[in-house]
Formats: structure tokens, sequence, C-alpha cells
């Protein structure tokens, strides 16, 4: 069972839970008042179905906490993931700028796509490594871009997303009675 649809199902059944004991807490307090009730059960046996449908209550919001925390710590893993992937990639292109201003630099033939891609990263860098050219011994050197046309095609999930998709292991909840039994 998804994580997400684990989380809704558990949430359906709190609700169902907490509306149980809303009955039959009124029940208990109408007869404590002396009022009138259109059932006629003991006092001891409500006690006992209120015990028991707070013991499930219980239980089923214990589940619902670890399948939180479960979708949490996935998110968080996910999330560091994703930062430290972009950092790399940010890390990948600061080291290709500074590859093309070296190779500006020591005078060799560079692409003018990758001129650009320095010119538009620093316009103060691109004008050193112009300066520096005019200095160094003509380089006969010619490069290939360091740019591969790397478009990203693929759509990223989000956090969020990825941790609502993750297959856990959960019982689905136990099935409640929505209505007390009033015979």
């Amino acid at each position: 069972m998804k994580i997400r649809d684990a989380k809704q199902a558990y949430s359906a059944q709190l609700d169902l839970l907490r509306n149980k004991k809303q009955e039959l807490s009124k029940l208990l307090k109408d007869q404590e008042n002396g009022k009138p009730t259109v059932c006629a059960f003991d006092r001891v046996e409500i006690s006992r179905e209120l015990s028991s449908v707070n013991s499930q209550y219980e239980a089923t919001q214990s589940i619902m906490e670890n399948i939180v925390s479960t979708e949490n710590l996935i998110y968080d893993t996910e999330n560091a993931k994703q930062q430290g992937e972009a950092a790399a990639k940010q890390a990948e292109e600061m080291m290709k700028i500074l590859e093309v201003y070296r190779r500006i630099a020591s005078g060799s033939k560079v692409p003018p796509e990758d001129e650009k891609k320095l010119m538009d990263y620093s316009h103060e860098m691109y004008m050193a490594a112009k300066t520096a050219t005019m200095i160094a011994e003509q380089n006969d050197k010619e490069y290939d871009s360091l740019w591969d046309d790397e478009e990203d095609s693929g759509e990223t999930k989000d956090a969020s997303e990825i941790a609502g998709d993750v297959e856990i292991s959960v019982p689905a909840p136990e099935t409640v009675a929505a209505d007390t039994e009033t015979e």
C-alpha cells in the first residue's frame, strides 16, 4: 500500500473512531444527567464499548504516527539527495567555467558557445582571460566545447511526491461500524 493511500485509509478510520467515541461519550453523559434516551443500554456496557473504541483509536493513531514519520523520513532523505545532486551539478558547471577560463587565458581556441558561457557567468573573468591571452604566447590548441547540449528532458518529481508513492507494509485499518447500535 502506498503511503498516501495508507494515510487516507487510516485518517478515515480515525474519523470513524472519533465519531463513535463522541457518540458513546454523549450516551454516557446523557445517562449520568438522567436525560431520557432512546436506547436502553446499560452504563457498564457503554463504558466497556467506549474503552474498546478508545484502545482501537490509540492503536490506529499509533500506526498513523508511524506512517507519517516514515513519510517524513523518506521526504527528508529524497530532499537531501536532490539538493546534493543540484550542488554537484552546480559544482560541475563551475569547474567547466574555470576550465574555459584557463583555456582562454593560455591562448587556446575555444568554441564561441564556451566563451559566451564564461562571459554570461562573469564578464570580469572573461575580460581577465582575454587580457591574459594577449600576454600569453599564441597557443595553437583548439578545444571542443565542454557543454554537450546537456538539456534535461526528464521531469523530476519533488520529494513529497516521491515520499507519497513509496510502498509500505501496513495492514488495512479495521472497519468500524459508523453508527452505535441502539437496540
